[in-house]
């Protein structure tokens, strides 16, 4: 037996064993039927071609020939029909206007038994018989080479249209294709008698690539394998090189003697030896770096976004912002037909946003007893469209279990509705806060293990920051709410002090109206101080002069109207008690939470800047600010309105009065300010809205 017979018996066990392989992969699939025929129409080829060339006659041998042609006919055939197969979503009309072309190769199978198309036998190359071309042969050759490139439009046709895995199957099938087109038909010429060696060998590679991609449910991409075979090549030449040339050395040492040993050939190893010692790792780092930097870069550049992406997810406090933010920067690097993200909303899970090619619309949602949703808070994993095909396809793991093979496909059918290709899930502490849904590449690379580590990582980061910004909106209506709630707290006390000011101005006629006056005054006085470095809220600071200017004489609640409305001057004992107005005010308010500040101003408003005032003897800056502008304010008014025991006085007098207490009774700076605020026209007599007072 020949090398020639044994390649052909093993090409037609291989044909043999992948095609029962891929079949039994799934018995029910078109692909893999269409696969097995072909395959075995090419076993009965090659296996008959080993038979003839083993033929113990001419006779046999003649026999042989034109049953392996008859095979040889069936194969461009099935390839149209495997790859019609292949894209029957697409082709069925397609496929209807193809059927004449089958027809005429079906009729090619029947003239291959007759001498039509052999006409004899006869020795070429290294067979030992060989099938002699009878006078159809040529339309036979270009039946065959149309329907084999119609096989091959279709694949580039079905190419042009799909993304993701099946573009990337798809490639296989194509390269296949081209070579076992090669390979076929390098057998034609020596039918012609002319000298061109077949290359039927590459047929090896075409039933490879062809099993591979079909059965295999998530692909190496092929451009790893050039990457692969681009470094290993180039790399292993070199070290077989220098092996050859060691073993030269060596050969002639043995079998020569070291008498017949040329020195020349010695240093010649040595010097091989030492250049691949130097430079095998840079090159291998070398080569590596190129083909990453020209067949790679794009490809995973995105993966060096999303690791910078995933950093600054904790820092957005919208959860909008932060579903948005996701969907942007994985679809502008990956680049899929579809992203989106599900959102956990009530039990609910809701699409919250989503772009691509093939977007959802907002708002689709699926409940969280959905059998897609289940799985993923069960499982805790990512799940893909082929995973769920693969075990859907496998009968094996069903015998019995009806009840999985009905959620896989509820699984199968809500994954189709989404577009997704891929699930993440975004889990934080085991829940289930969303669902990352991924389309296919628009590239048609698959995605990897390392990919989908890398998306694994950066929804569960996403899930982390997903939980911040949900705690931090509700904390931010809670705020609001609580804010709300001191609003309204607040303007209810404003207005009860109001009430209680009024109060205490109804008591005396002569002073009506004269707490709203002095507020006023003091507002003005704020409005040209500003703000200085030691007002650290200003906010805060301008409603407790504001309610401190109100109740600044509470405390005469507490003074009988006998010393109130007395039209002469007061005793010493009678102004001992009205001196005791302002504690009286401070004990009234300090009890109330919040309000320690206002008790203070009222305690301190008859303070002198000197140190000489009651009910403290405070001086200087001891005095609270507040105090200090409301003294001011507040003498102003007492000077300028009709009293009990005097009638008022112009403004002129109240302002050489305030002038000439400046550093004494009052803080010369806010004399300063009071001065210019007037000369604006801010001090004016008006009446204080309730709303000014609340600020």
């Amino acid at each position: 037996m020949t090398d020639l017979t044994v390649g052909f018996l093993a090409l037609a066990a291989a044909g043999v064993s992948l095609g029962l392989f891929v079949y039994f992969k799934d018995k029910a699939g078109a692909v893999h039927r269409a696969w097995m025929r072909l395959a075995l129409a090419l076993a009965a080829w090659s296996f008959a071609i080993a038979l003839m060339n083993e033929a113990p006659s001419s006779g046999w041998a003649l026999f042989w020939a034109r049953v392996s042609t008859v095979a040889y006919a069936l194969v461009p055939i099935l390839f149209l029909r495997f790859a019609l197969a292949f894209a029957a979503e697409r082709e069925e009309g397609y496929e209807r206007r193809m059927r004449w072309a089958e027809r005429a190769g079906a009729v090619f199978a029947l003239l291959a038994a007759t001498p039509l198309l052999v006409a004899d036998i006869q020795p070429e190359n290294d067979f030992l018989y060989y099938p002699a071309a009878g006078p159809f042969y040529i339309g036979f050759a270009v039946c065959f080479l149309l329907l084999w490139a119609i096989g091959i439009s279709v694949l580039l046709s079905e190419y042009r249209v799909q993304v993701g895995y099946r573009r990337n199957q798809l490639r296989y099938l194509i390269i296949a294709a081209m070579v076992g087109w090669g390979s076929l038909f390098s057998m034609v010429p020596l039918l012609f008698h002319w000298p061109v060696s077949p290359v039927w060998q590459g047929l090896f590679l075409f039933y490879a690539l062809i099993s591979y991609a079909i059965v295999r449910w998530r692909l190496m991409d092929i451009s790893i394998v050039i990457k692969s075979t681009l470094i290993y090549t180039s790399l292993y030449s070199v070290l077989v090189g220098c092996f050859v040339v060691f073993v030269v050395f060596m050969g002639q040492w043995f079998f020569y003697g070291p008498e017949m040993l040329d020195r020349r050939v010695l240093w010649m190893c040595v010097l091989a030896l030492s250049v691949v010692t130097a430079v095998v790792r840079p090159l291998d780092l070398w080569l590596r770096g190129w083909t990453d930097r020209y067949l790679f870069q794009k490809k995973y550049a995105w993966q060096k976004t999303l690791r910078e992406a995933s950093k600054g997810m904790t820092k957005v406090t919208s959860a909008d912002k932060l579903v948005r933010l996701m969907v942007y920067f994985v679809s502008a690097r990956v680049r899929l037909t579809h992203t989106g993200i599900l959102q956990n909303e009530n039990n609910r899970y809701v699409l919250k946003a989503s772009r691509g090619i093939k977007k959802r619309i907002i708002g689709f949602s699926l409940d969280a007893q959905n059998p897609l949703i289940t799985w993923l808070e069960e499982k805790k994993e990512v799940l893909t469209l082929d995973e769920v095909r693969r075990w859907l396809r496998s009968e094996r793991m069903f015998p019995r279990k009806t009840v999985i093979r009905r959620t896989l496909q509820e699984i199968y059918a809500e994954m189709q509705a989404l577009g997704a290709h891929v699930c993440v899930p975004a889990l934080s502490k085991g829940k289930l806060y969303g669902i990352l849904v991924l389309g296919e590449k628009l590239s048609g690379d698959p995605f990897s293990e390392e990919d989908l580590d890398l998306l694994f990582a950066l929804a569960s980061e996403g899930a982390i920051a997903l939980e911040n910004a949900q705690l931090y909106q509700q904390l931010y209506v809670r705020i609001n709410e609580i804010e709300g709630l001191y609003a309204r707290e607040h303007r209810l006390f404003v207005h009860t002090a109001i009430a209680l000011a009024s109060a205490v101005d109804a008591r005396d006629p002569y002073t009506h109206g004269h707490t709203e006056r002095t507020t006023a005054y003091s507002m003005a006085i704020l409005e040209q101080l500003g703000y200085p470095p030691e007002i650290t809220q200003p906010q805060r600071f301008r409603q407790v002069l504001t309610i401190s200017g109100l109740l600044h004489d509470i405390g005469k609640i507490g003074i009988s109207d006998e010393i109130l409305r007395k039209r002469t001057k007061l005793t010493p004992k009678e102004m001992k008690k009205m001196e005791e107005h302002p504690v009286i005010g401070a004990i009234i308010l300090q009890p109330i939470k919040g309000m320690e500040e206002v008790a203070i101003a009222v305690r301190t408003h008859h303070e002198r800047f000197d140190g000489r005032g009651y009910p403290d003897q405070l001086r200087a800056m001891e005095i609270p600010l507040t105090t200090r502008i409301i003294a001011v304010a507040d003498t102003f008014d007492s000077i300028t309105t009709d009293r009990p025991y005097r009638k008022r006085m112009p403004d002129d007098v109240a302002l050489r009065e305030i002038l000439a207490n400046s550093g004494s009774q009052f803080d010369p700076a806010i004399v300063d300010v009071f001065m210019k605020a007037y000369r604006r026209g801010l001090i004016v007599k008006r009446p204080v809205e309730a709303s000014e007072m609340i600020g």
